[in-house]
């Protein structure tokens, strides 16, 4: 079958018709509605995409990262930093791990995390044989080692486990503001 070119009855140019008398663009823009309902339609049936790992790893450092800094405040939400003792207010302090953050079965590990300026965590490195010092004052002669030794272990964390943590420490934060007033 061979269509020939005819002219628009709207933009008047000499192209292949598409319906009642129009060029397609010309009708896209006279019925608008039938071209909307085929995207509206996809658009209903997409179902949100599930985060991935990294994303859920992500949320749950931010919000354990709040925690940390969170538990050990003031009440005017003042907090020590864990290796040089000077105080600031919490949300101008970060997260600072003794073992790094890239061994999963120490990375939220409550003894491994504690608030630190960002002088000590970043340019300093964290001052690990601070942080060591510290950890077994707090916790015990051998916390520092114990921590090490766990931080050896292979573990992986499903997405459900991660979800798991993520709503458990953010309902953990809301009542620590809620204690503390902030």
């Amino acid at each position: 079958m061979n269509s020939k070119k005819k002219i628009c009855k709207r933009c008047e140019k000499e192209v292949y018709i598409f319906a009642r008398g129009l060029c397609k663009s010309c009708d896209m823009i006279s019925n608008p509605v039938k071209y909307k309902i085929d995207r509206v339609s996809k658009e209903k049936t997409k179902k949100p995409k599930a985060k991935t790992l990294s994303q859920l790893k992500k949320e749950l450092d931010t919000i354990f990262s709040l925690y940390i800094r969170l538990i050990d405040s003031d009440a005017n939400g003042n907090v020590a930093c864990f290796t040089s003792g000077k105080v600031y207010p919490y949300n101008k302090l970060q997260a600072g791990h003794y073992i790094s953050r890239r061994h999963l079965a120490t990375r939220w590990h409550e003894w491994n995390v504690k608030p630190q300026s960002i002088a000590e965590n970043m340019f300093n490195q964290g001052n690990a044989p601070q942080f060591a010092v510290n950890l077994d004052k707090l916790y015990g002669l051998g916390a520092a080692a114990n921590l090490l030794e766990i931080s050896r272990e292979d573990k992986k964390f499903t997405k459900d486990e991660l979800q798991e943590m993520i709503t458990d420490y953010t309902e953990k934060v809301k009542q620590l503001k809620e204690q503390k007033g902030l």
